[in-house]
């Protein structure tokens, strides 16, 4: 029982921030666009410098949702390999899907 005690935190903490993250890293994007929308429409540059500086922070959020997310994908197998074994071939193929999509 120690050893599940001790891997519920373990995994708690990442995925608390990867969750935080990846909603910013989600939502941001849109907001972005809506505040560059205005600043074509409107002209001022107040706009403009607000994207520009969200884009900023955007981009370091992004790539650090992507880092958490990938050291998840490693903690699932390591910290629950039972539940791995029955969905890791459905979450890999949707994860390949999504990439495929991305790239496309």
């Amino acid at each position: 029982m120690e050893d599940l005690l001790a891997a519920r935190p373990q995994m708690a903490v990442p995925l608390g921030f990867h969750i935080i993250f990846a909603c910013i890293g989600m939502a941001m994007p849109f907001l972005i666009a809506i505040t560059e929308y205005k600043w074509i429409k409107t002209g001022e540059k107040v706009y403009l410098d607000l994207a520009k500086a969200w884009l900023k922070g955007v981009a370091i959020v992004f790539a650090t949702g992507a880092v958490s997310g990938t050291a998840l994908s490693f903690e699932l197998g390591l910290l629950r390999p039972t539940f791995m074994e029955h969905t890791g071939p459905v979450l890999v193929c949707l994860f390949r899907g999504v990439l495929l999509f991305f790239l496309v």
